[in-house]
């Protein structure tokens, strides 16, 4: 009886995982192209280069809040936005092959050092810096590992957004 009840219990639960998997994904998919199609769109109204850190949905719901309201008549909520933000930014972090990333970040240091105008020294140390900070981008990658197949049709648009100008 307990081992029939424990059955029971295990097919139940894994219908009802199934079933939100099944319906995540296709949701998911619908709210990353709508979070790249609103930055696109934003990103060209500030001239803003997009990036992902924990803050980085926020600035962007603030930024929409005072100019296009793009979010909400999407039918993202503050909260949903966030969650969809972060997982569309972590899975084309997660869908960038190891060596363009690295590559990627070389180039950001070197614009970094050119707009900052940074002597060779502090160049170096910026370099070192964001060398250290590759061991954070594979907590992200990590982080956007189940979401990478749902954004990677949208990866070439989130490269040119998030290339600094």
């Amino acid at each position: 009886m307990a081992g029939s009840l424990f059955f029971r219990a295990a097919i139940a639960a894994a219908i009802v995982l199934g079933l939100s998997a099944t319906n995540a994904a296709a949701l998911e998919k619908r709210e990353a192209e709508a979070v790249v199609t609103i930055l696109e769109r934003l990103s060209s109204e500030t001239r803003k280069t997009v990036f992902y850190d924990e803050d980085a949905a926020q600035e962007w719901f603030e930024i929409d809040d005072e100019s296009s309201q793009l979010i909400p008549a999407a039918g993202f909520s503050e909260t949903s936005w966030k969650a969809a933000f972060d997982q569309t930014m972590t899975g084309f972090i997660a869908s960038i092959p190891q060596a363009e990333l690295e590559q990627m970040m070389e180039e950001f240091a070197d614009k970094l050092g050119e707009l900052g105008k940074m002597t060779p020294e502090q160049k170096k140390a910026a370099t070192e810096m964001l060398r250290a900070q590759m061991g954070n981008f594979e907590a992200i990658r990590e982080k956007g590992a189940p979401y990478r197949n749902v954004v990677a049709p949208y990866s070439d648009r989130l490269k040119r957004l998030s290339k600094s100008e």
